[in-house]
């Protein structure tokens, strides 16, 4: 196939939600001491979300008083910005009480 379609793989984004949604308790107790390792946890599940997507995506989290954040940068592609908003449609009801996904440039 020379031109993979530019679509987000669902079957992954759900994956990544019970993944968050299962380790958020683990993430936001290590964010603070060891952020790098709960972001290279992240990537590691974010990534196959994108499959089209081949540079290194970008995110930013923090959690304070009960409350997340979760930026996710799309760099101005079309692409990304289209199926972050995907992505974000899909948060479970639970974690939307927690969290925020914002995706931005």
């Amino acid at each position: 196939m020379l031109f993979a379609k530019k679509e987000p793989d669902i079957a992954a984004a759900k994956r990544f939600w019970a993944w968050f949604e299962e380790q958020e308790g683990w993430m936001t107790e290590n964010l603070r001491s060891h952020g790098m390792d709960v972001v290279w946890a992240i990537d590691a599940q974010i990534k196959p979300v994108f499959p089209y997507f081949k540079k290194e995506l970008e995110f930013q989290l923090g959690f304070n008083n009960g409350k997340g954040e979760f930026f996710f940068f799309h760099f101005g592609d079309k692409h990304l910005i289209r199926d972050a908003e995907i992505l974000a449609s899909m948060m479970p009801g639970t974690l939307k009480e927690r969290w925020t996904f914002i995706s931005e440039r």
